[in-house]
């Protein structure tokens, strides 16, 4: 019986995914496609899941709940950086008018915490909540530059040779480099964030199409990127130390 309730939680969570993933109602049919599984079978977690207003279902299609707000609120909250990092990523934004990302590094894991975007039209595709790559993104690799070899064996995969390579020439300048690496087109700068003790919990990052974010750019808005890692950086130390802050103790 354990083993089938367990069965149940990770099928009702690959349906949340697949909802947050679409953004938009979807139909049982569309969904057991996606997840794969029986109609019956969804049509029976999609009834519990929004008993518990983890999901609405509108005229038949069903879309994520006003619970799985308050969920990511609360992840978000207990992160702590998120909203101290905020007025540091506008200010970044600001001088660069591109769009910045902050991350979040969890167990050899990867995700976007916040985003803000470019005023520019042609803007990035990338959502709050999604998982990121550690080897191509210039915050990923900013990030493992600065792991200790036993939290590298937490990475589910190994790191590629030619990212290993690059870690003296981060650690060196401050932040990493994406050149068209994750995506055609597209440049990006990052840097890791440090807690007080050095360990790197998350990253920042300046995204933008290679014909607004020329070669000639990368060292100016690679200083920036740092410097705001590193405010931020401040921010956890104080958040995470200082008593003056309601923050909890480092133990």
């Amino acid at each position: 019986m354990e083993n089938g309730n367990i069965r149940v939680i990770s099928r009702a969570f690959s349906i949340l995914v697949h909802l947050a993933q679409e953004k938009r109602p979807l139909g049982i049919t569309e969904i057991a496609s996606a997840v794969s599984l029986p109609k019956a079978t969804v049509y029976r977690i999609l009834d519990s899941l929004e008993a518990e207003r983890a999901v609405l279902n509108r005229g038949g299609e069903y879309e994520l709940g006003p619970v799985t707000l308050l969920l990511a609120d609360a992840y978000r909250s207990q992160v702590g950086f998120a909203e101290a990092a905020r007025p540091h990523l506008l200010s970044l934004r600001n001088e660069t008018k591109e769009t910045v990302h902050l991350f979040v590094y969890e167990r050899g894991e990867f995700y976007y915490l916040d985003k803000i975007e470019s005023p520019y039209q042609v803007r990035m595709h990338s959502r709050i909540g999604g998982r990121a790559s550690l080897f191509r993104l210039s915050a990923g690799k900013a990030l493992l530059a600065g792991l200790s070899p036993d939290d590298l064996k937490e990475l589910h995969e190994p790191v590629p040779g030619e990212v290993a390579a690059e870690f003296p020439g981060i650690l060196s300048r401050g932040y990493a480099v994406d050149d068209e690496q994750n995506e055609q087109g597209l440049r990006c700068v990052g840097a890791a964030v440090l807690d007080g003790a050095g360990r790197p919990r998350g990253a920042v990052s300046v995204s933008a199409p290679v014909y607004r974010f020329p070669a000639e750019l990368l060292e100016k808005y690679g200083s920036l990127v740092a410097r705001a890692a590193e405010a931020i950086g401040r921010e956890i130390a104080c958040f995470e130390e200082c008593p003056c802050s309601g923050g909890r103790s480092a133990g």
